[in-house]
């Protein structure tokens, strides 16, 4: 192992499979097979020091005349600590000092390492891989620094208790008299952490009560607590066990926890009391690291270290093929617990399965496996065993009953108990009481040693557990849902009404019935991935859904399953969901398009981002349900910055044509309009008393205004350029400004006099921000961060941001950090002091530029906007993204939380400032993607797949059907623009934005055939002929070319076009090529390249960049669009001199697209799409052009520009792009009664979530709040509820 290695990780799990006489071994806490000192040297050429080692392990004499072991040196050993020879003599040890050595032997001989990679660690999960570190290098600083605190955090199974251990075992490795003492705390296993944490541990470890008091008086102490979230624990134990203080425990404390117990707000859990009169966290002692997953090259590591352990028939290589080969398995077992499982289950999950590809592994799939292969293994190991008469004849009985089944069982009960009767607390302590609810899992019944031995659990004196929290968390999902007593998914099993009130299957005092399994999300996951596995536990859900309707006992369990059904994708398109009872469930991003909600109970339910466009909730009651936003507040023109008064009591928006509005932040109502700036409000900001507002304005003026009269006290006029930034002081007594030429200026609040002009030969000052004790200020706008002094104007100090230019900066509360935001879209945080600044951890945060960003009053999140639309929470310690706010149609100009921290509030050139809620955001069951503008998209020729094309990720196949993602492309194939399928359905024409090359890529082989070379510009639009053998390609260069896709040779070039060609289209006899280059249609004789037929539009020119093609299906008329909302159909003559108009509306068009059939026309906008219904050849053609009013139906609630449009082949069905990062599938519905009305149903969508309500009737809604109803209004929906 090298200290270099990118990962800690647990083991692979015991048992062997490969050698069924190998007996089952003791396991260490983790799950380790405990190797024997002689099979380690067989082995490994290695051995560990055990306790009869200890006089042969000193070798050294301090000059108290102690000994102590060699120290190592300051790498990671890799491997444990290797025996020396003893002295010739022997010393008397001090019993204290004895007491530790003993320990220290004794630590240092459990200690094993099988398996070891050395972690990573990053500051936040969004965090490049670049950014990663050595964890012990960071754990190193912290030890070495005064912080007193180190959080770990990771998911489960990522490698933190074996970290821990390890890090244990290196202090020892270096422990010498007077150095900090190493101790190892198992946090479940105590009875009392919260006040006896060090005293328990110590007497565990035979330690008197003298030598506690000893070591409490005059030691420092390293705790490494391992399992805070396996406690249960809510308490900050450093400060519940008064660590630090005079007189009592001196100590660093490392803490691991899993990043999925502790939710939003965990801080005050784990940092240090500051002392003082107000007993604040002292933030400057806290230190905290996530752990990174694994890269392919630790994956690979790991692999090449598991496989010498026991005799395989796979290699290392056979391993890594199949781990990439398998869809999705390497992004499953970047998790090392997880990917130690799947290295033991993998030989028999693709047993018998010839096409690795088509294999889809999910978390439980891999579990199941794992645990079936080791019930096997321990089954023959009993059956090769010499056992005594009477464990014969029960493990016989338990063969007849199926031994890998009772084995199961019992884990399974096992972990209901655990739930049941310690809330989850992993471990359990046994003492051999018959009385006990423990005695039928742990006593001395042959049948019961016989499962307990053969089952997933690992032992340390009395006290059990199983091999990993994960390992608890699986089998009791098993108890709410076995997958072996429903069977498979064998159509002729299958019950069509299996959960009838009736039925046994419904055991109301089961978990599902009983529990609220949102505090659960481990459990949750567990039981999504069995909904993504199987159509009966889909089913079994809905069902449990559906006797929510008749039987109010079963509502817990609804609102479990149902959070369940959407955490794991399901959809509820047009659900008949009427009269269901869910209070408390979570819907966060649940997909409820059309779906009857009439009478339904969604008391409390958490409908954040939820699409509820077209659903009927009429009745539903509603009271305490939660939408994660207010309405929001709609001018009439651009907002350009917003400000909250200190007091909390108003809200200013600073408006594009000069003016200010002011918002009462009670009613939300505008309440007054401050007048008086000539050009935009580009800035705002109260004075700390929220008497005064001070505001800048592009008309080169920052004006003071009286708060409660809105007269103006100043009018400052000393800058000779658009003002840009306004900030005030925070004593009150000063405020700045900044104008565009670089400027700064500081003045005195009290006479509006100038008192400094910040300068620097060098700078060019955009932003500026105020310390908290307002002595300094920061400055940015190029890619330096300048502190000055706000009282002499001198540099205190200027460090550079590196290449990117600094868009918006501020300080945190505490004035210990700043924030900056950068052109590029990234956000750093700094570490301030008087005299310096350090950088932090930075992330890539948004697709563009950062506009403002802002700390919440207790320094906890971070809120970012941007000019990619969107405004983002970040937890400000670990950099995650607690949620992501795309509404916004504009720019986001400002962010700004309310005083109370309880809003956001963000400013966009969309006319509207938008009200987010901080506290509603859900964490851990958001599984959409985040916001990745989608470009383009294709059905194949057969309609089942649909392929996708967006900025920054490779492109992706959805099953048509579904919306499953059957397959993701390799990496290099992102930022696609365009892309064909040829008729056969064998080949896919792929162009990449700004590149010079069409990539043909083969079906059936996965990978590309040919790359079409020729282009001197980027190909904009590609076009298979209905032969498939010919391919046109447009580009910027002004040129369509013609292609042989069997040869990838080159064919002719057409040239004639005046403009970027951005369209190309064969006829459907393959005979013509239409191409659109700006304001010119063309026509060229596909056989000859000829040009035929030429014809220029009169547009304007910004539209010409949204020109587009397309012939009518079965016909040789081609349509043509430029963008300015008409579509054009040519006449069949292919002379271009005769049109007709289809479509004549006053909206931009993207994107048209005709279906298969002729008749209908899809149409893309700006945030809707719009349905057209053609009149067919016998009908009155004068009917045309169609207007607004002729519109079949329209979808809204997009936040952006829908990019692409396709029509599924023979099917009324088509398929949408969406700049905000949405793929959707759509259905045509004509109604039955003969009125020719339509109504469009949204099959399924992938992308980021966003609350959508338009069209959903909430008439006498029951409970719902007045703030929602006008909010789900503004979003679209109708009706009146009695709130």
């Amino acid at each position: 192992m090298s200290s270099s290695s990118p990962q800690g990780n647990p083991p692979p799990p015991h048992p062997d499979f490969s050698n069924s006489s190998i007996e089952r071994l003791p396991l260490s806490n983790d799950g380790k097979r405990n190797l024997s000192p002689l099979e380690r040297q067989t082995k490994f050429g290695r051995r560990t020091s055990t306790t009869g080692d200890i006089s042969a392990a000193v070798h050294e004499v301090s000059s108290s005349g102690v000994m102590y072991p060699e120290p190592s040196t300051l790498s990671i050993p890799s491997s444990p600590v290797v025996s020396s020879p003893p002295p010739n003599y022997v010393q008397v040890i001090p019993t204290i000092e004895q007491a530790l050595f003993t320990l220290r032997a004794h630590r240092l001989a459990e200690y094993q390492e099988d398996v070891y990679i050395a972690p990573l660690a990053k500051h936040n999960p969004q965090a490049a891989d670049a950014n990663v570190f050595p964890l012990m290098d960071k754990v190193g600083e912290f030890l070495a620094g005064n912080s007193r605190v180190m959080l770990i955090l990771g998911d489960s199974g990522a490698g933190k208790s074996t970290f821990n251990k390890h890090l244990e075992h290196r202090l020892w490795t270096e422990y010498k008299r007077g150095r900090p003492i190493p101790l190892f705390i198992n946090l479940p296993a105590l009875q009392n952490p919260l006040k006896d944490l060090m005293g328990e541990q110590l007497r565990e470890h035979h330690l008197s009560e003298e030598q506690i008091q000893e070591l409490k008086q005059h030691r420092q102490f390293i705790v490494i607590c391992d399992g805070y979230d396996e406690s249960q624990l809510t308490i900050n134990i450093h400060n519940s066990n008064n660590l630090n203080i005079p007189g009592q425990w001196n100590v660093k404390l490392v803490i691991s926890c899993r990043s999925q117990y502790l939710g939003q707000d965990y801080h005050d859990r784990f940092e240090p009391s500051g002392g003082g009169h107000y007993n604040r966290p002292a933030v400057h002692l806290f230190q905290e690291a996530v752990i990174a997953p694994f890269s392919t090259e630790q994956i690979k590591g790991y692999v090449e270290q598991y496989v010498p352990l026991e005799p395989r028939t796979w290699r290392t290589e056979d391993y890594m093929d199949k781990l990439t080969t398998i869809p999705n398995l390497m992004d499953l077992v970047k998790n090392p617990f997880l990917l130690s499982i799947a290295l033991e289950a993998l030989p028999g999950v693709i047993e018998g399965k010839q096409v690795l590809s088509t294999i889809n592994i999910t978390r439980a799939q891999l579990y199941d496996t794992f645990v079936e292969h080791w019930c096997n293994v321990n089954k023959r190991r009993l059956q090769s065993n010499t056992l005594l008469m009477a464990d014969r004849i029960v493990f016989n009985e338990l063969l007849d009953m199926g031994f890998v089944s009772k084995s199961i069982d019992y884990s399974t009960r096992l972990a209901l108990a655990i739930f049941e009767q310690q809330d989850g607390n992993p471990i359990v302590q046994y003492v051999h009481d018959k009385n006990s609810w423990k005695a039928q899992f742990f006593g001395q019944d042959a049948e019961v040693r016989l499962l307990r031995d053969s089952s997933p659990l690992s032992r340390t004196g009395n006290l059990h557990r199983f091999l990993h929290r994960s390992m608890l968390e699986y089998f009791f999902s098993r108890a709410i849902f076995d997958p072996s007593s429903h069977g498979g998914d064998d159509e002729s099993t299958f019950q069509t009404n299996p959960l009838s009130p009736d039925d046994q299957l419904v055991n109301t005092d089961g978990p599902l019935f009983t529990r609220d399994l949102l505090t659960e999300p481990s459990v949750i996951q567990f039981l999504s991935d069995r909904v993504k596995q199987s159509a009966k536990f889909k089913q079994y859900f809905l069902e449990v859904v559906e006797l929510s309707k008749s039987n109010a006992q079963a509502s817990q369990a609804a609102a479990n399953a149902i959070t369940i059904l959407v955490l794991a994708g399901v959809q509820f398109h047009g659900a008949d969901l009427r009269g269901i009872r869910i209070p408390g469930a979570d819907l966060t991003c649940g997909r409820f398009d059309s779906a009857r909600l009439q009478d339904a109970d969604l008391t409390g339910v958490n409908l954040s981002k939820a699409w509820i466009r077209q659903a009927d909730l009429s009745r539903a009651c509603m009271g305490g349900s939660r939408f994660g936003e207010l309405p929001y507040l709609e001018e009439s023109e651009k907002v350009s910055s917003c400000a909250f008064s200190p007091d909390g009591k108003f809200l200013a928006a600073g408006l594009w044509d000069g003016n200010i509005s002011i918002y009462d932040t009670v009613t939300w109502i505008w309440i007054q309009m401050f007048q008086g700036h000539q050009q935009a409000v580009t800035s705002l900001a109260y004075s700390p008393n929220s008497q005064q507002l001070l505001s800048g304005s592009y008309d080169e003026t920052a004006r003071l205004w009286n708060s409660e009269s809105g007269s103006t006290d100043f009018i400052l006029e000393g800058h000779s350029g658009m003002m840009e930034t306004v900030a005030f002081s925070p004593t009150g007594q000063q405020f700045a400004t900044i104008n565009d030429d670089g400027s700064a200026v500081l003045w005195d609040a009290r006479t509006g006099a100038s008192v400094l002009v910040l300068t620097d030969s060098a700078a060019l000052f955009t932003r500026i921000a105020y310390s908290p004790d307002g002595n300094t200020i920061a400055t940015g706008g190029d890619k330096i961060i300048r502190i000055f002094d706000t009282q002499t104007g001198l540099l205190v100090l200027e460090i550079s941001d590196g290449d990117d230019r600094i868009m918006c900066l501020t300080y945190s509360l505490d004035g210990q950090r700043i924030a900056t935001g950068s052109y590029g879209g990234r956000l750093q945080l700094w570490k301030a002091t008087a005299t310096t600044l350090e950088p932090g951890r930075e992330w890539a945060a948004h697709s563009d530029n950062v506009t403002t960003i802002a700390f919440s009053p207790d320094d906890r999140w971070i809120a970012s906007s941007s000019s990619d639309r969107t405004v983002k929470l970040w937890d400000s310690r670990s950099g995650l993204l607690v949620s992501s706010f795309i509404n916004h149609v504009g720019n986001v100009n400002c962010v700004r939380f309310s005083p109370s921290g309880q809003y956001i509030a963000s400013a966009s050139g969309d006319n509207t400032l938008q009200l987010w809620e901080v506290n509603s955001s859900s964490l851990g069951l958001d599984y959409y993607d985040l916001p990745d503008e989608q470009i383009c998209a294709a059905y194949s020729p057969d309609g089942r797949q649909l392929i996708t094309g967006s900025r920054h990720a490779p492109l992706r196949q959805f099953s048509a059907d579904s919306g499953y993602i059957d397959f993701v492309f390799p990496d290099h194939l992102y930022h696609v623009n365009c892309i064909a399928f040829s008729s056969d359905g064998l080949q896919i024409a792929i162009s990449r934005a700004e590149e010079l090359e069409v990539i043909i890529w083969s079906v059936e082989s996965r990978a590309a055939s040919f790359v079409l070379s020729g282009h001197q510009s980027a190909v904009e639009s590609v076009a298979f002929s209905p032969c498939g053998r010919w391919l046109a390609s447009g580009s910027s260069k002004k040129i369509v070319r013609v292609w042989d896709t069997r040869s990838g040779a080159a064919g002719r070039v057409l040239n004639g076009h005046k403009e970027d060609v951005q369209s190309v289209a064969f006829s459907p006899d393959g005979g013509w090529i239409a191409s659109v280059g700006g304001r010119m249609v063309q026509l060229w004789e596909a056989g000859t390249g000829e040009l035929k037929a030429s014809r220029e539009i009169d547009i304007r020119f910004d539209l010409c960049n949204r020109s587009y093609v397309a012939y009518k299906p079965g016909c040789l008329q081609v349509a043509s669009c430029q963008g300015d909302g008409i579509i054009r159909l040519w006449e069949d003559d292919q002379k271009l001199q005769g049109f007709r108009y289809i479509l004549k509306q006053n909206r931009f068009i993207n994107r048209f697209a005709f279906s298969s059939c002729g008749q209908w026309i899809a149409t893309t906008h700006l945030t809707s799409v719009r349905l057209w219904r053609l009149p067919s050849p016998d009908q009155d053609q004068e009917a045309l052009p169609l207007q607004d009013q002729d519109c079949a139906s329209v979808i809204e609630g997009f936040t952006g520009d829908v990019w692409d449009v396709v029509w599924r082949p023979n099917k009324l069905e088509f398929a949408t792009a969406g700049e905000e990062g949405s793929i959707r599938a759509w259905r045509v519905v004509e109604d039955k009664d003969g009125s020719g009305r339509v109504s469009i149903r949204l099959l399924w969508s992938s992308g980021p979530a966003v609350l959508t309500a338009s069209g959903a009737v909430l008439n006498d809604t029951i409970g719902l709040s007045t703030t929602n109803h006008k909010l789900l209004q503004q979003r679209g929906a109708t009706g009146s509820s009695d709130s």
